[in-house]
């Protein structure tokens, strides 16, 4: 997937006159480079999203400049208008080992479900985990179809990896991904804050407002931060 991008100069609010046409401020950064203010064009953005989400390589190409593997960091909304205004793209150096998330798919019957013993539950549905980019994988299988009573569950320690993949550190591997519980247990599980799923919903908070400032600040911040995790 490829995705092609222009450096900009507008800043701050001006963006907003970007976004009247059709165009997504952005900030692409890597560890040890400053930051890059870019813009997208938001038809080709929601593709490249749809087709590679958070959790797939795609190659960035800043005009004039030669391509680069990528990956979406942050992206924040206007959920009143159901729109994009800035995306935060990780410039990946494929030599060294990245952390980020991949989702959890759901595979399998489980015949608790089926005969009504109990609700499947899913508190995680996301697993951050490191590896070098080209091991990074799309998502991560968890086979429901032996769980056949209340108390069934597949921990972090029990994810079956593809080689050269690791849960990140920093999660705890007794953190349950799935479950069979009582009905009564799924309502309190909807209302419990998850361990290790922060992020998985990366921008939303503060999406309603212009978002140029905080996303090219997070840029940064995230740049600093990966930069650290490869020390």
């Amino acid at each position: 997937m490829l995705l092609k991008a222009e450096l900009r100069d507008l800043l701050g609010k001006k963006v907003k006159s970007l976004r009247n046409e059709n165009q997504i401020p952005a900030a692409a950064y890597a560890s040890g480079e400053e930051s890059t203010n870019i813009v997208v064009n938001e038809r080709d953005l929601v593709s490249a999203i749809k087709e590679v989400g958070h959790s797939s390589l795609f190659d960035l190409e800043i005009k004039g400049k030669p391509a680069r593997k990528a990956l979406f960091k942050e992206l924040q909304y206007d959920y009143m208008k159901n729109k994009i205004i800035h995306a935060s793209i990780f410039l990946v150096d494929m030599k060294k080992p990245i952390t980020t998330t991949i989702p959890v798919k759901i595979v399998g019957l489980s015949m608790a479900v089926k005969n009504n013993l109990g609700l499947l539950v899913n508190p995680m549905s996301v697993v951050s985990v490191t590896c070098l980019p080209d091991k990074l994988p799309n998502a991560i299988e968890v086979d429901v179809s032996k769980f056949d009573d209340v108390g069934a569950s597949t921990t972090l320690k029990d994810l079956k990896l593809p080689e050269g993949v690791a849960i990140a550190s920093g999660n705890s591997l007794n953190n349950i991904v799935a479950a069979i519980v009582t009905p009564q247990k799924a309502i309190e599980e909807e209302v419990k804050p998850v361990e290790g799923e922060e992020g998985a919903e990366a921008g939303a908070e503060g999406a309603t407002g212009e978002g140029e400032a905080k996303g090219e600040g997070e840029a940064k911040e995230a740049g600093k931060k990966e930069e650290a995790e490869k020390k």
